[in-house]
C-alpha cells in the first residue's frame, strides 16, 4: 500500500520485537483458539427445522400460532376454498373433482370428519380450479380439462350453468348478480347473467386468466399468464393495464378495504405480449370498443435490496404446473431476476414490491390487521408482512404448498396441496414449540464449550435446550441421544466430543405470551488435527545439482536412476518432501537416517523450518541409506495436543569415490588392428556407463564384455581397426550409478 505522504517513521526496536513476538504468539494461538458457533440471523434460522415456531426477518424465534387441522379430504390438492354466509366452507379439488363442504359444526369438531361426509359434489372433469358464492346462496365451480361452469345448490343438485367451450375455467368472480368467467387457452373472459345467458366480454390476447377480483367501485380486476398483465375493466367492457410484471403468471388478485390491489406473481421473466400493437375487444351484448392499454412500470423508488440473501431450493411455476417444495429465505424488494413476487397497487396506480423471492412461489394473499398474509411453496409457510416488510414465518404446514387463505370471521384457514387438508390457524401461540437447528461441522473433533442464550421470556414462559453430536454428516443411529436439557444460559455441554454438532430449543408461553429466542452459541474447541507428508524424493546428485539422480517414492512408486552426462566435483544426496497441515499451523522437522542392514533410526538433524535438507559427504560415508522425516506441529500447539507424522524414503546411494580402472593386456593381432582389455570396479554403487575414445578422437559409448553395464565389476575391451601402421592411444572412461568416472588409457604399437 502507498503511503498518501513521504515520511520517515522509526519504531523502537523492543517495540517491534514485541509486536513481533505477539504476532507469533497469536499465529500459534489461531491452531487451538476457541471457535463460537453463533446463531443469531434469519439466514441462520432458516437452516433449522421449524416444529410450531415462528421466524421473523429480524431473526427472532417465538411459539407460532396453534395449526390445528380441520379436514382431511383425502385428495391430492384444495385449488379453491370460499364461504358461504351461513360460514359454511367449500373446498374445491383435484385430481378427481370434487367438491366438499364443511358445516360450522364439523368446522368446530374436535377431530376432522370423515371425507365422505362432507362429499357435496363430483364433476365429470378432474379439476375443479375455481370456486364462488353467488348472491342467490349457490355455489359456483369451474373446472378442468372441459371447462365448464356447474351451479350447485345447497341440497347438492347440479347443473352446467354456462359453458364456453374453453379447456379451462380458471377464475370466477361476481360483481352484484354478474359472473365473470377466466379462461384458459384463449384468455378470454366471458360474462354471464343472472339467467344464465353468458357471451365473450374481453379478449386480452393472453393465454390464460388465472385470476379475477372486483374492485371497490365495481370495476374488474383479471390477471394473465403469460405476459404477466393486471387488467382493469370497467362495466362497458373498456379496458386498460394496470400493471405489467416481469413475471409471467398474475396468481392471485385480492381488494384490501382501502381498495388497495395485492397480487402474487410467479414464473420467472415473461415476454410482454401487452407490447404489441393492438386493441382488446369486447365482445357480446356490449357494444364494439377500443381498450386502452396502458403500462405502469414498476420504478426503483422507495425499493430496498437486502444484503442477507440465502440460497434454497425452488422451481417457479407456469398455470397449473406442479409446484415442488422449496427452502430458503424469501429475499427483498428490488432483486431482480425473481422467481416470484407480491405487489401492492395503491388507488393512484402507482406500485410497490413487497416481497420477491428467487427460491420460494408466493400464492395466496390475505390482508390482515396485523399485516399481509401470504401463502407459499417453501414447506407450506405462511409469512405475515409487517408495515416495514419485515417477513416472518408465521406457521408452517409442512405440506408441499399452502394454495389458499380463507378467512371466516376472526377465523383463519389454510389449504393445501401434497395432501388436500384444511388448517385452522389460531390467533395466539401454542402451549409449547420446537426449533432443531442444522448440523455443524466443527471440521474435525471437537470439545464444546458452555451453551449461552439471548431471549425475551415473559413472565411464566420458559426455554430449554439440547445438543447432541456424532461423527456423520446427518445424524442417524451412530449419533448421541439428546442431552438432558439445559435450563439456563452457561451449562456445559454434555455431548461427546465430535466432529457435529446440533442443538434444539424447547420453546413454552404462558397466558398466550410466547419466549422471543434471539441468539444461540456453542463455542467449542477444534482438536488438533495430524500433519500429512504426501511424498518424500531421494536425490542423489553431484554437488551443486547437475547430473542428478533421482529417486522417488510417494503414493505410487518409484522413479528409474538417471545416467549422468558429466563428472562432478562431490556428490551428496538432496531430501525433499511434500507436507501439510489441515489446521494450517506452522510445521518443524526431524531428519533420520540408517544404514543398509541397520534397524536402528539415528538422528541427523532437528527442527528444520523447510521441507528440503541435502546429505553430504561430511555427514555420512559412502554406502547406502534410507531417510525418515517426522513432521510435527507442536510449536502451534500446547503441551499434549501436538501431533506428528513420518515417512521414510527408498534406499538411496551416496557414493563420492569414483570406480577402479585397471588397463590389461593390448593385442595386434592384424595389420591395421589393436585391441585393449580394461576392468573396471565400484565399492558403493554399479557401475552404468562407459565410453573410449582412440587416439583423442570422440568419445563413443561402449559396453561390457557381457553386453550390459550393471554391476559394481565389469570387463570391457576396446577394439581399433583401419589403423596406420606405428603407435596409437586407446582410451576408455567408466562411470557409476553417483556419476562418478575413472579412465585409463593403453598404448599400442600396430603393424
Amino acid at each position: 500500500m502507498k503511503s498518501p505522504m513521504k515520511r520517515s517513521i522509526r519504531i523502537p526496536v523492543l517495540l517491534l520485537m514485541a509486536v513481533m513476538v505477539a504476532t507469533v504468539a497469536l499465529r500459534h494461538l489461531d491452531a487451538v483458539s476457541t471457535v463460537f458457533w453463533r446463531s443469531s440471523s434469519y439466514t441462520d434460522f432458516s437452516h433449522g427445522r421449524l416444529d410450531g415456531i415462528s421466524l421473523s426477518r429480524e431473526g427472532r424465534l417465538s411459539i407460532a400460532p396453534v395449526l390445528r387441522p380441520v379436514f382431511e379430504s383425502g385428495e391430492a390438492i384444495v385449488w379453491s376454498a370460499v364461504a358461504d354466509r351461513q360460514s359454511n366452507v367449500y373446498l374445491a379439488t383435484g385430481h378427481r373433482g370434487r367438491i366438499y363442504r364443511l358445516t360450522p359444526a364439523m368446522l368446530a369438531a374436535k377431530t376432522p370428519v370423515a371425507p365422505e361426509k362432507a362429499l357435496l359434489f363430483t364433476a365429470p372433469e378432474s379439476e375443479i380450479f375455481a370456486l364462488a358464492i353467488g348472491p342467490d346462496g349457490a355455489l359456483y365451480a369451474g373446472t378442468a380439462p372441459d371447462g365448464k361452469v356447474y351451479r350447485i345448490t345447497a341440497n347438492g343438485h347440479s347443473s352446467v350453468y354456462f359453458d364456453p367451450h374453453a379447456h379451462y375455467i380458471w377464475s370466477l368472480a361476481f360483481s352484484g348478480s354478474t359472473l365473470y368467467v377466466g379462461t384458459g387457452e384463449q384468455g378470454i373472459i366471458y360474462r354471464v347473467t343472472a339467467a344464465g345467458q353468458g357471451s365473450r366480454f374481453v379478449d386480452t390476447q393472453e393465454r390464460q386468466i388465472m385470476s379475477l377480483a372486483v374492485a371497490k367501485n365495481g370495476d374488474l380486476l383479471a390477471g394473465t399468464e403469460p405476459g404477466g398483465l393486471v387488467f382493469r375493466i370497467q362495466p362497458d367492457g373498456h379496458a386498460f393495464v394496470l400493471y405489467r410484471s416481469d413475471l409471467k403468471e398474475i396468481h392471485r388478485l385480492d381488494v384490501a378495504p382501502d381498495g388497495s390491489i395485492y397480487v402474487t406473481a410467479q414464473g420467472g421473466n415473461a415476454p410482454h405480449l401487452a407490447q404489441h400493437p393492438g386493441t382488446l375487444t369486447s365482445t357480446g351484448t356490449m357494444p364494439r370498443a377500443t381498450a386502452h392499454i396502458t403500462v405502469t412500470v414498476q420504478g426503483s423508488a422507495g425499493q430496498k435490496i437486502d444484503p442477507n440473501q440465502q440460497k434454497g431450493k425452488g422451481k417457479a411455476t407456469h398455470g397449473n404446473s406442479a409446484q415442488a417444495a422449496s427452502t430458503g429465505e424469501p429475499v427483498s424488494p428490488g432483486v431482480p431476476g425473481a422467481d416470484s413476487a407480491i405487489y401492492r397497487i395503491a388507488s393512484d396506480g402507482s406500485v410497490d414490491t413487497l416481497w420477491n423471492s428467487h427460491e420460494a412461489n408466493a400464492d395466496d394473499i390475505l390482508p390482515s390487521a396485523q399485516g399481509l398474509l401470504f401463502s407459499t411453496d417453501d414447506d407450506g409457510a405462511i409469512f405475515q408482512l409487517g408495515d416495514n416488510r419485515s417477513t416472518t414465518v408465521l406457521v408452517q404446514t409442512r405440506q408441499e404448498e399452502t394454495t389458499r387463505l380463507l378467512r371466516l370471521g376472526n377465523r383463519i384457514l389454510a389449504t393445501t396441496r401434497n395432501l388436500g387438508n384444511l388448517y385452522e390457524i389460531s390467533a395466539s401461540p401454542a402451549e409449547s414449540g420446537n426449533f432443531v437447528s442444522s448440523v455443524h461441522d466443527a471440521g474435525g473433533i471437537a470439545h464444546w464449550g458452555d451453551i449461552t442464550w439471548r431471549a425475551s421470556l415473559p413472565a411464566g414462559s420458559s426455554l430449554e435446550f439440547f445438543t447432541r453430536s456424532g461423527n456423520s454428516p446427518q445424524p442417524d443411529f451412530s449419533w448421541s441421544d439428546w442431552s438432558p436439557a439445559y435450563s439456563a444460559s452457561g451449562s456445559r455441554v454434555t455431548s461427546p466430543a465430535a466432529r457435529y454438532i446440533q442443538w434444539k430449543a424447547e420453546l413454552h408461553s404462558r397466558d398466550g405470551q410466547s419466549p422471543v429466542l434471539s441468539e444461540v452459541v456453542i463455542p467449542y474447541l477444534p482438536a488438533n488435527r495430524t500433519p500429512q507428508i504426501t511424498a518424500i524424493h531421494a536425490v542423489s546428485q553431484p554437488v551443486g545439482g547437475a547430473g542428478a539422480v533421482n529417486y522417488v517414492t510417494g503414493p505410487n512408486g518409484t522413479v528409474v536412476p538417471a545416467p549422468k552426462d558429466e563428472a562432478s566435483a562431490g556428490q551428496e544426496i538432496h531430501l525433499s518432501w511434500s507436507a501439510d497441515d489441515p489446521d494450517n499451523d506452522t510445521l518443524r522437522y526431524d531428519v533420520y537416517f540408517q544404514s543398509e542392514g541397520q534397524s536402528r533410526w539415528n538422528i541427523l538433524r532437528r527442527n528444520l523450518s523447510a521441507p528440503t535438507f541435502n546429505v553430504t559427504s561430511h555427514m555420512l560415508p559412502d554406502g547406502a541409506y534410507r531417510f525418515k522425516v517426522v513432521a510435527s506441529d507442536a510449536d502451534a500447539n500446547p503441551p499434549g495436543m501436538a501431533k506428528s507424522t513420518e515417512i521414510v524414503s527408498p534406499p538411496v546411494t551416496l557414493d563420492t569415490t569414483p570406480p577402479t580402472l585397471t588397463a590389461g593386456t593390448v593385442e595386434t593381432p592384424a595389420p591395421g588392428i589393436a585391441v585393449a582389455h580394461f576392468t573396471a570396479a565400484d565399492q558403493a554403487s554399479p557401475l552404468q556407463r562407459a565410453e573410449y575414445s582412440i587416439d583423442g578422437g570422440p568419445w563413443r559409448d561402449t559396453l561390457s564384455d557381457r553386453g550390459i553395464i550393471d554391476t559394481p565389476h565389469e570387463t570391457f575391451t576396446v577394439r581399433a581397426d583401419h589403423l596406420t601402421p606405428g603407435e596409437h592411444l586407446l582410451m576408455l572412461r567408466v562411470y557409476d550409478e553417483s556419476g562418478n568416472f575413472s579412465a585409463a588409457k593403453v598404448l599400442a604399437v600396430v603393424r
